[in-house]
């Protein structure tokens, strides 16, 4: 029975929900807006799993093809509303369960067709119910925010594997990236980068170096309309994971405060962000059905997304915490921007296509 075009509507906008609730939340920490419920505390749970969390699920639930596998974005949605709505304890065992039920999914597709991209789809799910287990076994939110950060970088490099087939990674790059991944997931093991950072900075520029090199957008940038769109983004994506690498080398977490902030940015907004604005083009359609499209003025929320994330880092090295307001406001104006520009897309169609 396949997932109607309804319900996954319906959980997209659940996903939407908790991007707006965690953009407030970052605002509020910042103290620009006032706190709304537990946003503010709650902001890296919102984002982590009530937005990405389920939005990956969807996507995942949606290639699955079955109705039994929509039970993983919908048990994250829950836990978002929930979470949204003030119950801030019952929602991590929701999120538990839908890590779960994503690590089943992907291990079920990756006994069926064992690929690099299948492994890692599943390395990366069982990033996110450990990461929760560790919330629900008292750690705080931005010790565990890594391991959540985690399960989506790992989720990008697999989706990048898969997009990028076309150029086949030899079986030594291949392993170079198994072993890199490793090292991540054990530098994570260690409580890292609280607990140190060096391997775990090693391990993520070794990705991005690896993502560099690998990748056709370092093909597809030399050519035009959207795949030079999306491969700007995507190497932009990869600068700012090794920006991200440097800032924990250079500015530890477990020591600065600023360290922190500049280095989970980095890689939350710089990196993610930017891959969402490089795929939701293609995404969006898929798991939605929404007709969205790519047009050239999609570069203005980009650009502005870019200059957002430069001048948090710029900020925080400077230990400028009190400017912090102006990239964070600059970040919604880009996906505000972003998301509205893609859904007038909706209504406004090129000619060939009324045509038709």
């Amino acid at each position: 029975m396949k997932l109607t075009p309804f319900l996954r509507i319906a959980l997209a906008v659940t996903a939407a929900a908790s991007l707006i609730a965690g953009l407030t939340g970052g605002l509020a920490r910042l103290g620009v807006v006032a706190p709304v419920g537990d946003t503010a505390d709650m902001h890296g749970a919102i984002m982590a799993s009530g937005f990405f969390g389920t939005l990956i699920s969807l996507e995942r639930a949606v290639a699955d093809g079955r109705l039994a596998a929509l039970l993983v974005p919908a048990m994250s949605a829950a836990g978002a509303v929930l979470l949204l709505s003030g119950y801030a304890e019952a929602t991590a065992p929701l999120f538990l369960i839908a890590g779960l039920g994503l690590t089943m999914l992907t291990g079920l597709a990756t006994w069926k067709l064992p690929t690099l991209f299948t492994g890692l789809m599943t390395a990366a799910a069982a990033l996110w119910p450990l990461g929760t287990l560790y919330w629900m076994l008292g750690r705080t939110l931005p010790e565990v925010g890594y391991v959540w950060l985690g399960f989506l970088i790992l989720t990008v490099v697999a989706e990048r594997i898969e997009l990028s087939r076309l150029l086949r990674p030899t079986l030594a790059a291949r392993a170079l990236l198994v072993l890199l991944v490793a090292l991540f997931a054990l530098a994570l093991g260690l409580g890292q980068p609280w607990n140190g950072s060096m391997l775990l900075s090693v391990a993520l520029a070794g990705i991005a170096l690896w993502l560099l090199r690998e990748d056709i957008a370092l093909r597809t940038v030399r050519t035009k309309g959207f795949a030079r769109f999306s491969a700007l983004l995507l190497i932009s994506g990869y600068g700012w994971l090794i920006v991200a690498a440097a800032c924990l080398t250079l500015l530890p977490p477990g020591e600065t405060l600023y360290g922190h902030d500049a280095a989970i940015h980095a890689i939350a907004v710089g990196f993610i962000l930017s891959m969402v604005f490089a795929h939701a083009p293609i995404i969006l359609p898929a798991v939605t059905g929404a007709p969205v499209r790519y047009v050239p003025i999609l570069y203005l929320p980009a650009i502005l997304l870019q200059l957002a994330i430069g001048l948090r880092i710029v900020f925080d090295a400077m230990d400028a915490t009190e400017r912090l307001y102006c990239p964070a406001w600059l970040t919604i104006v880009a996906i505000v921007a972003y998301v509205a520009l893609l859904l007038g897309t909706m209504a406004v169609r090129p000619k060939a296509i009324r045509a038709q």
